[in-house]
């Protein structure tokens, strides 16, 4: 049982990410830490390889502080070498433990997850509480691959180890039930919340559109995210070519960066759309690309929770998304947003020209989600719960 002077004790908390690109996993984390700072916490980030885009938004300003270990893990198929930087990395965040001393650690990536509890484990330092986004081990495939069995594998034996779960959506609850037989009671689902301060004086479109090199007068569809084979962007590609048929000047841009760049790229070639295209890698200014964006679409075949479409929503920008896992919990069809079944770039394509052949609907769309991203997905109320349930997660008779 937590005693009333505890619940009055600012926390330690260590945030444990892979480094610092534009993610949804990265974003959340940084988000997290700038949070809990500013609600009066001690707060550090772990990064396991290295930096990225997002120091830029960590408030050192409030206190929170970053530590890069600077250690990759090399690939299994190089097994000396494997063995080599797993054993770096053990030693490293076991010293990071020590020397931080925190209360609470969370991981965010299940390549973390296993690694953080075995170090709580081995130095008896901190409460171990991972926040499941999506099951990247790809339970969404059909098939699992041997990495995907690997993952699952490290996955379990984790909970084993693990009292609760966080899950950012029901849908991922639900799968760590089905799949990783994490009993439900156990779970906690915590939809994420964004800042939404820096939606909340974005520059004019046509400024903004300007800033990124494009014609104001164009009209702009925008995604945002890791280039990841989960994210399914060469989608937008495919309906890309029908929508630039009807309307040719309309443009596309992609912000994020990943293994599935030279992918897209091969798309655009093979659609023939490459004069239309723009992939504006990894960027810092992720609210600005969003105010220069007329569309936003998320064309995922997985999502855990679309911190992306929560963050279009703030911005107010008609947004259009496939109807998979926790997408639905928080875009409703022809309410606030349109939703399309996974993988079909026809209806991608029709839904599209829909919006920019009728700004009145994208316009009243765009309110609509809006309000409901700020009145829903604030920080301060997020927040609040997280370090409530960080607090729940220090008593031994937490459940």
């Amino acid at each position: 049982m937590i005693l009333a002077s505890e619940e009055a004790r600012p926390l330690r908390i260590m945030q444990v990410i892979p480094d610092l690109r534009v993610g949804g996993a990265e974003r959340v984390a940084v988000t997290l830490c700038n949070g809990l700072a500013e609600a009066g916490h001690e707060v550090q980030l772990l990064a396991i390889r290295g930096g990225g885009p997002q120091e830029e938004r960590l408030r050192t300003d409030l206190g929170v502080q970053l530590r890069i270990l600077g250690i990759r893990r090399a690939s299994v198929t190089k097994p000396l070498a494997f063995v080599r930087s797993v054993r770096a990395l053990r030693a490293a965040f076991d010293a990071a433990l020590r020397e931080f001393q925190p209360d609470i650690v969370q991981t965010h990536i299940p390549e973390d997850d296993l690694l953080a509890s075995d170090a709580v484990r081995r130095t008896g330092v901190g409460v171990h509480v991972p926040l499941v986004h999506s099951l990247q081990f790809h339970l969404h495939r059909e098939k699992m691959d041997l990495r995907g069995r690997a993952r699952l594998r490290m996955f379990r034996k984790m909970l084993a180890q693990t009292q609760t779960v966080w899950a950012v959506s029901g849908a991922v609850a639900r799968a760590i039930e089905e799949h990783a037989g994490f009993p439900a009671a156990r779970v906690r689902v915590l939809h994420n919340g964004v800042d939404l301060r820096a939606y909340a004086a974005l520059p004019e479109r046509a400024q903004a559109k300007q800033a990124l090199g494009f014609d104001p007068a164009a009209p702009l569809v925008l995604g945002v995210g890791r280039l990841h084979p989960a994210k399914n962007f060469p989608l937008l590609v495919r309906a890309s070519r029908a929508v630039l048929r009807a309307r040719p000047e309309t443009r596309f841009a992609l912000v994020g960066e990943g293994e599935e760049r030279a992918r897209i790229e091969a798309e655009i070639e093979a659609c023939g759309v490459g004069a239309a295209w723009t992939l504006l890698g990894q960027r810092s200014d992720v609210p600005d690309c969003l105010a220069a964006a007329d569309i936003f679409v998320q064309p995922s075949d997985w999502e855990g929770f679309p911190v992306a479409v929560v963050e279009a929503m703030a911005a107010e920008r008609a947004v259009i998304a496939t109807e998979v896992a926790g997408v639905g919990e928080v875009l409703q069809h022809e309410q606030n947003g349109l939703l399309i079944p996974r993988g079909d770039a026809a209806a991608l394509a029709a839904c599209l020209l829909r919006l920019l052949e009728d700004p009145a609907t994208s316009a009243a769309l765009a309110a609509s989600a809006r309000e409901l991203a700020w009145s829903h997905y604030n920080l301060d109320a997020y927040i609040g719960r997280v370090a409530q349930e960080l607090r729940a997660a220090l008593d031994p008779a937490h459940v």
